[in-house]
């Protein structure tokens, strides 16, 4: 093998493992073909020599993120395409997600969420919502978005320094002018620094303590459609070790990322992401996540419904 065709190689190992690490399914696929060398007759050819039936065709769509693979003859499939490009078990299983809703619960799912599915302690939640007015609460789903980016930072003693939120907003209604949070502090306090593209209004925590209601205002109002990107920091002086991170979508992201970045005296031994449609239903274990060489875990999400997302770690 000449020089140029093993730098070729370690150039597209390197390219396979990226892919893997920043949780893209088609991009992880597409890469790990490449590496392998295998054309994609020939892995169907593979496939079918284990009795699964995949076409060329539609491996080409799932490389390409046309399609995706989602019933269980195309996961199975998948799970076998890991052992045939030599990759760890479930390395490509675990970066698709949660299912896509279909059906008869695809409208439910893909509308608006309730919020007393996603939050413990409804009557603790409704009390913080009723300083601001009920009217007010309609801000938590006056807006979907296009994409959510949180990164929290923790100290030595899993403490957290401070989360990062970027979020690209899109009204679902003429006249918005506000973002509402919902923060489970449980009697930590709260603060709120670094705006961008809005400014922080009414603070408010109930008397029970379990949560707080902060309301952002937008730089500008929104009409039906139009769109808009706020930054912000949420602040917890006082606040006790986490062991996870939670964050709610009250309506469909298409693009969710989580980012926790650990100090190194208070590394992980091992980290998961999960998702669950309600508080009441169990959480879905999505993915294990691997630390990089920044000590930061990554997740993506594609086309995230309504929900809670997040990750936990030992």
């Amino acid at each position: 093998m000449t020089k140029t065709n093993r730098n070729d190689r370690r150039e597209s190992r390197s390219a396979a493992e990226y892919a893997l690490y920043t949780g893209q399914f088609a991009e992880a696929l597409r890469t790990s073909i490449a590496r392998s060398g295998f054309s994609l007759q020939r892995l169907s050819a593979k496939l079918l020599e284990r009795g699964i039936k995949v076409s060329p065709a539609a491996l080409s769509y799932w490389q390409s993120g046309s399609n995706r693979p989602e019933r269980d003859q195309s996961l199975r499939a998948v799970g076998h395409l890991e052992e045939i490009l030599g990759l760890p078990h479930r390395a490509l299983l675990t970066l698709l997600g949660p299912p896509r809703p279909r059906g008869r619960w695809s409208a439910a799912l893909s509308g608006p969420a309730d919020r007393h599915h996603l939050w413990s302690e409804p009557a603790a939640l409704d009390d913080a919502l009723r300083l601001l007015g009920e009217e007010t609460a309609r801000a938590l789903t006056d807006v979907s978005h296009l994409s959510v980016h949180v990164r929290s930072v923790l100290g030595p003693d899993h403490r957290c320094t401070g989360s990062r939120f970027r979020r690209v907003l899109r009204a679902e209604r003429d006249h918005v002018d506000r973002v509402l949070l919902v923060v489970h502090t449980s009697g930590a306090d709260l603060l709120v620094e670094g705006l961008d593209g809005c400014r922080a209004g009414r603070i408010r925590t109930p008397a029970t303590a379990e949560y707080t209601v902060v309301e952002l205002i937008l730089d500008r109002v929104l009409a039906r459609g139009e769109t808009a990107a706020v930054d912000y920091t949420l602040r917890y002086p006082g606040g006790g070790p986490w062991s996870h991170t939670r964050h709610v979508l009250y309506r469909p992201a298409d693009v969710l990322v989580l980012e926790t970045d650990f100090h190194p005296d208070g590394l992980p031994s091992r980290c998961t992401a999960f998702y669950s449609p309600r508080r009441t239903t169990p959480e879905q274990r999505l993915a294990t996540l691997f630390l990089g060489t920044t000590h930061r875990a990554h997740f993506t999400v594609a086309g995230a419904g309504a929900g809670m997302y997040g990750m936990r770690w030992e």
